[in-house]
Formats: structure tokens, C-alpha cells, sequence
């Protein structure tokens, strides 16, 4: 399942001093910036099974990943941030973790998403290796509601932006969108080849568990009585 449009022209991409090509997915991003307000308290601090979710995902993320940033306008105690310079929101911190990054793809989670598939992580760098998109995404029926990832609703369309793995050419057009006042995630990546993976493939590594984010503390309930082992990869 994709949707290929033409790509654009002229590579984005960050070139180390000695000439070597840059890795192709050894970077991830986590962005930190959610206040939390449904939940009541910053989502930094949200715990399941008495250990801090975002300390957890870091930890996940160091074993998978050369090099995991931190999207967050506030310090975070004993990790250096990367605040927003363009805009703001979700968007905004992709963006910066693009230019940042060390890799030509950047995987990019949220510190409120509990539910992290290694297994998931790895197919999509497969899919990176072999296909070469400008983003690889879950992708959400239209059509079938019965399709559709039950823990996350298609806010941007077809697709599933978080858990997600984004090209450093990416970072043209979510600057161009930003500029214009548009912060939604895929729809700054129009015209770009975006590779969609299907519902019925997610099934196999946790369905819509993997893209599950506590908003509330209703959320936070559902989280803890989930019979989803929090140490499976």
C-alpha cells in the first residue's frame, strides 16, 4: 500500500566532513514536548508498572538506534533537547530532528506511545532498504472503518504519523509548511513518495497497540490493564 508521487528534486541530506555516506536509519527522535494537560501532568512523567514511559522508550530506542534525540522545549534533566526553531508542535520537532540527525532516515515516536515493537521497527527498515521511500507509515482504510487502527483514528487522512520513519528530504517541504501555518504532519509531505504499510500487516506486531498514546487519564487506565507485555520486542 503506498501512494508514489513524484519526488522532489535536490537531496536534503547532511554529509559527513570525510565525505562517508550517512547511515540509513540509525537515528530516532522522541518527541517530548506534550503538556499533558487532559492527563494533568507533563507526559514526561507518566508511569506504567512503576517506571517512567519515557525513560523506558529511551532505553528501548539506545538498543535499536545509534542515536536517539529529544524533542522538548523545556530542559530535560541529564539529555540535551532539541527545542523548536520553526513553528511549533509535532511537526516542528520532526523538522529540527531532521536537520539534526545523523542518519537519512529519522524514526520518530512520541514519549506518551507505551507500546514499541522492535520486530515492527526492523520491518520497517527493511521496507528503507528496498523500496527507498521519503516516509514509511502506517496506513488507515478510508473506506472500512473496520479497518481502521482502533487506537488511533485517521486525523491525517490515510495515514499514521507517529512510529514512523521520515527521509531527510522530508525537511524541505515540513519547512515550507511550517512557514505557511501548516502544521499537520502528512499533509506537508504531499508529493512525496510516502510507502503506507497495511492494517492487516500491523496485526502481526501489535496492531493499533503500536500506535496507542495516553491523552487522559482514562487512557492511562486502558494502558495498565493492557494485556500487552511492555518488555516484548
Amino acid at each position: 500500500m503506498s501512494c508514489s508521487i513524484p519526488a522532489i528534486k535536490g537531496p536534503l541530506i547532511r554529509i559527513p566532513g570525510d565525505g562517508a555516506a550517512l547511515p540509513l536509519a540509525e537515528s530516532a527522535l522522541i518527541l517530548a514536548g506534550g503538556k499533558g494537560k487532559r492527563l494533568g501532568y507533563d507526559k514526561k512523567n507518566i508511569e506504567l508498572l512503576g517506571v517512567k514511559v519515557f525513560d523506558r522508550i529511551i532505553q528501548q530506542l539506545r538498543g535499536v538506534f545509534r542515536e536517539v534525540l529529544i524533542s522538548s522545549n523545556d530542559p530535560v534533566e541529564g539529555y540535551a533537547v532539541l527545542p523548536d526553531a520553526l513553528g511549533s508542535g509535532p511537526l516542528a520537532g520532526i523538522y529540527q530532528g531532521l536537520l539534526r540527525c545523523s542518519s537519512e532516515y529519522l524514526y520518530v515516536i512520541a514519549c506518551d506511545m507505551p507500546f514499541i515493537s522492535n520486530n515492527y521497527i526492523a520491518y520497517m527498515k527493511g521496507i528503507l532498504t528496498g523500496r527507498r521511500p521519503h516516509a514509511c507509515v502506517a496506513g488507515v482504510s478510508r473506506s472500512d472503518p473496520a479497518a481502521a487502527l482502533e487506537a488511533s483514528p485517521p486525523r491525517n487522512g490515510c495515514y499514521e504519523p507517529m512510529n514512523a520513519f521520515y527521509h531527510k528530504q522530508c525537511a524541505a517541504p515540513m519547512e515550507a509548511a511550517l512557514r505557511r501555518g501548516e502544521y499537520r504532519i502528512i499533509t506537508s509531505l504531499e508529493g512525496l513518495d510516502i510507502y503506507a504499510i497495511p492494517p492487516e500487516t500491523l496485526a502481526a506486531f501489535g496492531g493499533g497497540d503500536l500506535f496507542f498514546n495516553i491523552n487522559t487519564v482514562r487512557d492511562l487506565e486502558r494502558a495498565q490493564r493492557s494485556r500487552y507485555d511492555l518488555s516484548q520486542n
